[in-house]
């Protein structure tokens, strides 16, 4: 986010950084096939979900959950070469399309698993193939503790949560929301570029500071901004043993060099799932292409 590391008041150099970094990221391009965009209605609220589906209706189907902070988007561009599956990717309230000015919205891991189970009611598939970035994984593991008969394959991608509430290395993307919510974006940018827990991250990994900024991009909606920190407050699951119950066949990919997804996080969920395996895919921020098509391989292999 800063051109030197040193200089905090250097905002040009941090716009410069900014681009600089975006154009070595952002050069991906999804799979070639139609998009169709939909909603349904959460039960007993006026809130719609958004999800869209591409590649063929008669494929296997296969939905994945995007991370904390993305939208539906994020999927779409990272799976450049699953044209044989049906990727269905939905947007999670509080991201894209999904949207909420009620404050009362509910927020959790626990109603975005029940959420997913819904369009899958909506599309009339019994069972699929399920998989999730960051928060996504959350979801994911949610869904196949509490709905284990509606998933057959389950792929966690940088997965950052495990049983505890608040963890410690996603305490920025809350703070961000709760800062938003205070004072406004630009205060709110103010605020993160100037906090030690941020300037040490930016010393160390200064692409994954950098990701932090499209936080600041989103929509100012409550259900856009709460969601960054009541994610934050809550916890897929309860105990880290209950992932011994999943028998699935299951993939953690985890990647080095990024401080919000640790691979020790990875590690023990792999660990504690029976049928399980863990990959280490290329640097995501490093080497993005790499990463890419590292994923893409790894996901058509294991799908099958």
């Amino acid at each position: 986010m800063i051109s030197n590391p040193n200089q905090l008041d250097d905002m040009q150099g941090q716009g410069q950084r900014h681009e600089m970094f975006k154009s070595q990221s952002n050069r991906l391009t999804p799979f070639k096939s139609k998009m169709n965009f939909s909603t349904i209605e959460r039960k007993n609220t006026c809130i719609k979900i958004a999800y869209e589906t591409l590649g063929n209706t008669s494929a296997e189907p296969f939905l994945f959950l995007h991370g904390l902070g993305a939208g539906r988007a994020q999927t779409t561009r990272a799976f450049t070469e699953l044209s044989g599956h049906l990727v269905i990717a939905p947007d999670m309230l509080g991201h894209g399309d999904s949207v909420s000015a009620d404050a009362d919205c509910v927020l959790s891991f626990d109603q975005f698993a029940d959420d997913s189970i819904a369009i899958l009611d909506e599309m009339g598939i019994d069972k699929v193939n399920l998989g999730g970035l960051s928060m996504g994984s959350g979801i994911s593991i949610n869904i196949a503790l509490r709905y284990p008969k509606r998933v057959k394959k389950l792929v966690l991608l940088r997965p950052c949560w495990m049983s505890e509430k608040q963890p410690q290395h996603l305490r920025l993307v809350a703070w961000v929301g709760q800062w938003i919510k205070q004072v406004g974006v630009e205060d709110a940018r103010s605020r993160l570029y100037d906090h030690p827990v941020y300037r040490e991250l930016d010393q160390r990994l200064p692409k994954v500071a950098v990701s932090l900024d499209n936080l600041f991009r989103r929509p100012q909606i409550f259900s856009h901004t709460a969601v960054l920190y009541r994610m934050w407050q809550d916890s897929p699951f309860e105990d880290i043993e209950s992932l011994s119950r999943i028998e699935n066949q299951s993939i953690v990919l985890c990647s080095p060099r990024d401080e919000l997804h640790p691979i020790p996080v990875a590690k023990k969920i792999a660990g504690k799932m029976p049928n399980c395996q863990l990959h280490t895919l290329p640097p995501r921020y490093d080497k993005p292409l790499e990463y890419n098509a590292e994923l893409n391989r790894s996901v058509v292999e294991f799908l099958g």
